[in-house]
């Protein structure tokens, strides 16, 4: 056999070898689960967090013909608790986990419910679609703008249905708010209002659940800096800068999508935010803010406190020829101005007015449809990530003492 022969040989022989380890290796990194669904195939979904909210999906996802496969959370009252509701509501009998990676491994769940707190929010969603399945992951999309890039970034790069839990996109009441605006009928629109208010006065209703049992503190932090147990920092983490962004993040991943939607805006080109601690004396996070974005068309207040619930939650869209007022029990009304006779009462009176109804379980069902057709959910990552983009920055300007100035195209900041 000559030289030649060998080399050829050889090549062949390593060809083949090459060809088995790649095709091993696909399989490897095959997904645990991706099976497509039929019209009657029972979609089964994986709870990862079984807090309030994670309890609150659960139920949606069984009111909708959902089956849950499994619970997780490390406080094995919570994930106890929600195994007992699960079966109690005819949603199954879900095995409990500690760990969601042995969630993820199981190749019977479809999807994942995703309502940990804000600072597992990255790990958790890139694991669940890395692992096949598709997810609903709550609001606020991410901890941090450089976070939220990545999710979007490694989510494209699978073909998995994820459903952000910015719920408003999923009103049909906002949708014809949202035509209305577009048509001009409010004519140029040049200032934006919104706004949550409550009262939380008696006391913070986070620390109205009574602690018992037993909790993965360390698995809890994750990420987050190391520090001592603190049934405050666990029950109300969404007013501690380790794990959440506080109510700039929580509410304005609602009410600065209402703006930015209805607006047909990317983003703003600068923020400031101005507040403090003036009620809640163990929150990190401010209980009054007031953030000021300018989208250089228009300019947006977004305030929220939990001090005194006067207000509602609502908003106010000042056009040239008119007012959208938007109030918190989801009644929409139009309001045209008279220019012949402002000062008469009857040119005040709203010459147009729908009503809503809350949501979230609509855009629960949502998630749950497109899983069947694949088709993209009313809130996928980029609007989710885009919204939020603007409250980091408004708690950027908080904790910076100063303005911060943005491009939305290249998402670079200063």
């Amino acid at each position: 056999m000559d030289r030649t022969e060998m080399n050829r040989r050889d090549f062949m022989n390593q060809t083949a070898k090459t060809a088995t380890v790649a095709a091993l290796a696909g399989m490897i990194a095959k997904p645990a689960s991706s099976r497509v669904l039929g019209a009657n195939d029972t979609i089964r979904i994986g709870i990862i967090g079984t807090g309030g909210r994670g309890q609150w999906g659960m139920r949606e996802c069984i009111a909708a013909g959902a089956q849950i496969a499994a619970v997780c959370d490390v406080w094995d009252v919570r994930r106890n608790a929600a195994k007992a509701k699960a079966k109690e509501l005819g949603g199954g009998d879900p095995d409990p986990y500690l760990d969601y990676q042995d969630l993820l491994a199981r190749e019977d769940i479809d999807g994942v419910y995703i309502a940990v707190p804000d600072h597992w929010h990255h790990d958790t969603l890139i694991d669940s679609v890395k692992a096949g399945k598709d997810a609903y992951c709550e609001k606020p999309f991410s901890k941090t703008i450089e976070e939220g890039k990545n999710m979007v970034k490694e989510v494209r790069k699978t073909d998995r249905i994820v459903q952000v839990g910015n719920h408003r996109r999923s009103g049909d009441h906002w949708l014809r708010a949202r035509d209305l605006i577009r048509s001009g009928k409010i004519g140029k629109v040049a200032w934006v209002r919104v706004f949550d208010t409550r009262d939380w006065s008696r006391g913070d209703p986070f620390l109205n659940e009574e602690f018992h049992g037993e909790v993965d503190w360390t698995r809890f932090c994750g990420k987050a800096p190391k520090q001592p147990f603190d049934v405050k920092r666990f029950l109300a983490w969404r007013w501690f800068w380790d794990f959440a962004g506080g109510l700039t993040t929580d509410i304005g991943a609602h009410m600065i999508d209402i703006v930015q939607w209805l607006m047909d805006a990317e983003g703003p080109k600068s923020a400031a935010s101005n507040g403090g601690n003036y009620y809640f004396d163990f929150w990190q996070t401010p209980d009054v803010v007031n953030n000021v974005l300018d989208y250089g068309t228009f300019l947006a207040n977004f305030d929220v406190q939990f001090v005194n619930g006067h207000d509602d939650v609502g908003g106010t869209f000042y056009g040239s020829e008119g007012v959208l007022v938007v109030n918190g029990h989801h009644r929409v009304y139009l309001r045209v101005d008279n220019k012949e006779t402002p000062d008469i009462d009857e040119s005040k009176q709203p010459v147009e007015e729908w009503q809503g109804q809350y949501e979230g379980p609509a855009h629960v069902r949502n998630w749950l449809d497109c899983m069947r057709t694949r088709k993209e959910p009313n809130s996928p990552v980029e609007v989710g990530h885009k919204v939020i983009c603007a409250a980091h920055l408004c708690n950027l300007s908080y904790r910076n003492g100063k303005t911060v100035f943005y491009n939305p195209e290249t998402q670079e900041y200063c």
